[in-house]
């Protein structure tokens, strides 16, 4: 793995979490609250100003899942277990048009993405 490639995915990592502009990279976007990798693999996607769903299965660009969970600790969001995987799966089919991706939320606490996965799920 290029050591440019790992500055880029922390680079947009950051952007993405900061809800900012990312740099231009053409393999890896922002289209609206998801990161897509390649245009047609989505790496997370955002719930609410402070929950996000980050995709577990393999991605196509290794170091990407690694620099998106530093970048949500380093603005104090964590992994939270809501145990919620029937709502997530509806999320992600529903938003995302990806069936059986495996999902880890990240936020900052259970409750406050509890209320993100509800409101997602009915609206």
């Amino acid at each position: 793995m290029a050591a440019d490639e790992v500055n880029v995915d922390h680079a947009v990592a950051m952007a993405f979490v900061r809800r900012v502009s990312p740099p231009d990279e053409p393999s890896v976007q922002v289209e609206g609250d998801a990161l897509m990798v390649d245009s047609w693999w989505p790496a997370a996607l955002w719930l609410g100003p402070t929950t996000c769903l980050v995709r577990r299965d393999e991605c196509p660009r290794p170091t990407l899942p690694i620099a998106l969970e530093a970048a949500l600790g380093e603005v104090g969001l964590a992994e939270v277990d809501v145990g919620l995987d029937a709502p997530i799966e509806a999320i992600s089919v529903g938003r995302l048009g990806v069936l059986g991706a495996d999902w880890q939320v990240w936020s900052s606490d259970v409750e406050v993405a509890g209320a993100a996965i509800a409101t997602a799920v009915s609206g």
